[in-house]
């Protein structure tokens, strides 16, 4: 998407809003800021207290890492979290570095960022907004361009594609925090149909087994669920209801998909009493209240609570070498803003990487080229894939207010197999805005079985790279414009919506680069090394069946610590 279109797109947002009576103030979107000393609402376009006062959790210094240790992980997302919990529970001391800061969640103050609203807090490391966040000016509407923002350390890494002009959503989209993606996405939990699976994973991985046994495993802590007929019903889930006739219109059969919120919190949101956050349409860059119920709300908190595992966030590896039989790792403490505090060296018995697919891959690649792991296989950084993630737009053809903020879960989905085209499960979603301007969306997975990238290593900046041509996205792509085009058609809408392009991919769903069975033996053992393990997406074959990745990391991490823990702790 380029600037012109976020501005065309935004600009008639906003002023159709205004022109049609519908407050950009809404009771729900003004109250989202709060002065943490008064419990009362600020308004939110004036200037916000400094963040050191009413967020001083994030600017004290972490927990300090030294000497040796038996474990350490990297990366506190799906992977990481459950590896600690299960080491923590065997009793094996387990140290867990994690780069982002660690976010509380507060059902008074605004912790996270709105997505219409620049906001230091939203990115890793940047210093203008970009997609997914659509910022603006107000009242004056002047400027609807990418907003410049403090260099900190937000929730959302954004990898900026080499070689792409970046445009239509073309970057990959990272949780970075305590907790990984689970903070920044948007709780859908759905196992993959077993003739994909079967496909595309190794045989000897048991689908029965998974739906069995390690599907459920983490759904009891997790504890998802099928939103409340009451909240669907509600107004700000009223794009969901229009959604389904949409699809049902285009002959397709929506069906109920599980979510990963907590919807007490979502019910005190619809009767008023506390902060808004789903009900307004919030997720990309983390849900203050709790309402979505990310990682530090569950196996974070329960692996602490084993008394042998710690968390160590503002810390990043930037280096890991063999030494005879223990792992060298150098890291560099961070402050909140990124800047470096000090660098130092551990050193560990066993190492696991969950830094997800992108990072895990990538730091994997860089130390087998440069001679610190160079008995690293030749699958290591081959086999990475989108998922099949793009992101669809329609509009009613006079792009009129519909209504209040669409709300963030998503309840439903449909499956679409035709011939001559890629499977898809689209996904309900919601328009992060401050009104409903009639905007219908889909988020897509696709089971692709044939386009995956590679990693590989660039000297002239020491570090490893992906190579995913534009190309590659087309399958993915094509399959859902035909699905956006006949619930279009059916529906009397236009395809796209001002500022969009009609089908734009989201990169929020990178796996591979690790592939199991490949690069790991079938539970993350990494070949050529004792001791060396990949826990999370990366060890997903470049695509998970039409399902989106967290469920089924989730139950891999379940599935792999235990047979790790038996066999590699004994």
């Amino acid at each position: 998407m380029t600037n012109t279109n976020r501005r065309v797109f935004l600009k008639s947002c906003v002023a159709t809003s205004v022109a049609a009576g519908v407050s950009v103030t809404s009771t729900s979107s003004h109250a989202f800021f709060f002065r943490p000393e008064k419990e009362k609402p600020i308004d939110q376009f004036k200037k916000l207290p400094k963040l050191e006062h009413y967020l001083p959790e994030l600017f004290e210094r972490p927990p300090q890492i030294n000497g040796h240790l038996p474990v350490v992980i990297i990366g506190s997302g799906f992977g990481g979290a459950i590896s600690a919990y299960r080491l923590g529970l065997a009793g094996v001391k387990t140290a867990v570095i994690e780069r982002g800061n660690r976010w509380p969640n507060d059902s008074k103050r605004a912790v996270f960022a709105h997505d219409m609203l620049a906001d230091k807090r939203m990115f890793w490391q940047r210093t203008k907004t970009t997609f997914p966040a659509l910022t603006f000016d107000l009242p004056f509407l002047q400027s609807i361009t990418p907003r410049s923002i403090e260099k900190f350390g937000g929730v959302l890494d954004v990898i900026d594609k080499p070689g792409e002009n970046n445009q239509d959503g073309s970057d990959l989209l990272l949780g970075t925090a305590v907790g990984g993606g689970s903070v920044i996405y948007t709780g859908v939990m759905v196992i993959p149909k077993e003739e994909h699976f079967n496909k595309l994973y190794p045989s000897a991985l048991s689908y029965k087994e998974m739906v069995d046994v390690y599907y459920p495993r983490v759904k009891s802590i997790l504890k998802y669920s099928n939103m409340p007929k009451n909240v669907f019903a509600s107004a700000p889930f009223k794009h969901c209801r229009d959604w389904n006739k949409e699809v049902s219109k285009a002959g397709y059969s929506p069906y109920l998909i599980e979510g990963n919120w907590n919807w007490d919190v979502i019910q005190q949101e619809l009767k008023g009493k506390g902060l808004p956050s789903a009900t307004i349409g919030l997720t990309n860059f983390g849900n203050s209240n709790g309402c979505k119920n990310d990682l530090g709300q569950n196996y974070i908190p329960l692996a602490e609570a084993t008394g042998n595992v710690t968390f160590h966030h503002k810390h990043e590896l930037t280096n890991i070498r063999m030494n005879g039989d223990i792992y060298e790792l150098d890291i560099r403490e961070l402050d909140a803003h990124g800047n470096i505090v000090q660098e130092k060296s551990i050193t560990c018995d066993k190492l696991i990487l969950s830094a997800g697919s992108y990072h895990t891959s990538r730091m994997l690649v860089r130390a087998k080229e440069r001679g610190d792991l160079p008995d690293l296989n030749e699958h290591v950084g081959q086999n990475w894939g989108d998922n099949g993630n793009r992101m669809s737009f329609r509009q009613s053809l006079f792009g009129l207010p519909a209504g209040i903020a669409q709300a963030s879960p998503s309840p439903t989905a449909i499956y679409v197999d035709e011939a001559g085209r890629s499977p898809v499960a689209a996904e309900n979603w919601a328009n992060a805005g401050i009104a409903d301007v009639g905007i219908s969306m889909m988020l897509s997975v696709t089971a692709d079985f044939k386009n995956r990238g590679y990693f590989s290593y660039d000297a002239s900046i020491d570090d490893a790279v992906l190579h995913y041509p534009k190309e590659k996205e087309k399958d993915a792509t094509d399959a859902l414009r035909a699905v956006n085009n006949k619930v279009a058609r059916a529906n009397w809408q236009r395809i796209g919506a001002q500022g969009f392009s009609d089908v734009i991919f989201t990169g929020a769903h990178p796996v591979g680069g690790m592939e199991m069975g490949k690069a790991t033996d079938l539970f993350g053992r990494v070949h050529g090394y004792n001791g060396l393990y990949v826990i999370d997406g990366a060890l997903i074959p470049g695509n998970n069946g039409c399902a989106n990745p967290a469920l089924t990391i989730a139950a891999l991490a379940e599935r792999n610590i235990e047979n790790i823990i038996s066999q590699d702790f004994s």
